[in-house]
C-alpha cells in the first residue's frame, strides 16, 4: 500500500511531457530574444573600443599638427634608404601603443613594416588616412582648410590592405569610397577622426551625401 502511494506522489510530482516541450520553448524564445541583444552589446562595446583608439589619434595628430607648422602628417613615402614611411609612423610617438591601430571588430589585420628610425614597430592598418589630406609625399595644412571639423582626416577600412581611406590614385569618387574602402562592420556604420581631432561614428554612406565630408577645400 505504502509503495502504491509513493508511486502515485512520485506521477503527480513529474513533469509530463507537454510541460518539458513548453519549457524548452519558452527557454527558446528567450535565447532567440536574448542572443541577439547581447551581440549588440558586446559590439556596442567594441565600437566605443575603436572610437577611443581613434580619439588617440586624433590627438597624436593635433599634436603632430602642432609641431610642423600646422601641417598634417604625410600619407606616405620612401625615404633616403627606400622604406616607405607611414602616416602610422608618423603619429606613432604621439600614441606609442601599438592596440591603438587594431579595430577590435577587425579580427585580422595587415602590418606596415617597422621604421626603427622613426622608433616605430610595424602597425596594423585597421585604419586609413583621407589621402586628399595626407598624400603621398605631400599633406594639407590647416590653414589651407575652410572647416577642419567637417574634413575627415581618418576613417576604418573596410580591408586589411595598405589602402588609404581616399586613395590618391583615383580621382576623388565618393561613391567608390562608401562601397570599396570605408568599413560599415560597426552597425552599419564607421567611426571617423576630423581634421580638429574630433571622433564621430556616422552609418555608412553619410560621409559622402548630402555633404562630401573627404574634400579638404570645401567652403
Amino acid at each position: 500500500m505504502l509503495a502504491k502511494r509513493q508511486k502515485e506522489t512520485m506521477r503527480r510530482t513529474g513533469f509530463t511531457l507537454i510541460e518539458l516541450l513548453v519549457v524548452i520553448a519558452i527557454i527558446a524564445i528567450l535565447a532567440a530574444i536574448l542572443f541577439p541583444v547581447f551581440a549588440r552589446a558586446r559590439e556596442n562595446a567594441r565600437k566605443s573600443n575603436c572610437a577611443s583608439n581613434l580619439k588617440q589619434m586624433g590627438l597624436a595628430i593635433m599634436q603632430y599638427v602642432q609641431d610642423y607648422d600646422e601641417t598634417y602628417p604625410i600619407g606616405g613615402m620612401l625615404d633616403s634608404k627606400g622604406v616607405q614611411i607611414h602616416w602610422r609612423h608618423l603619429i606613432y610617438p604621439y600614441v606609442k601603443n601599438e592596440g591603438v591601430f587594431k579595430c577590435p571588430s577587425m579580427g585580422t589585420y595587415e602590418y606596415t613594416a617597422a621604421h626603427p628610425a622613426l622608433g616605430a614597430p610595424a602597425l596594423a592598418g585597421s585604419y586609413g588616412c583621407n589621402n586628399l589630406v595626407m598624400a603621398w609625399g605631400t599633406a594639407v595644412a590647416m590653414a589651407e582648410m575652410p572647416r577642419p571639423a567637417d574634413c575627415i582626416a581618418v576613417a576604418e577600412r573596410r580591408s586589411t590592405s595598405d589602402w588609404p581611406a581616399y586613395p590618391s590614385n583615383r580621382v576623388p569618387d565618393p561613391s567608390y569610397v562608401a562601397a570599396s574602402i570605408v568599413s560599415d562592420r560597426h552597425m552599419e556604420g564607421a567611426n571617423y577622426v576630423f581634421c580638429d581631432g574630433h571622433v564621430k561614428w556616422m552609418r555608412h554612406g553619410t560621409d559622402i551625401t548630402p555633404i562630401n565630408l573627404w574634400d579638404p577645400k570645401k567652403k
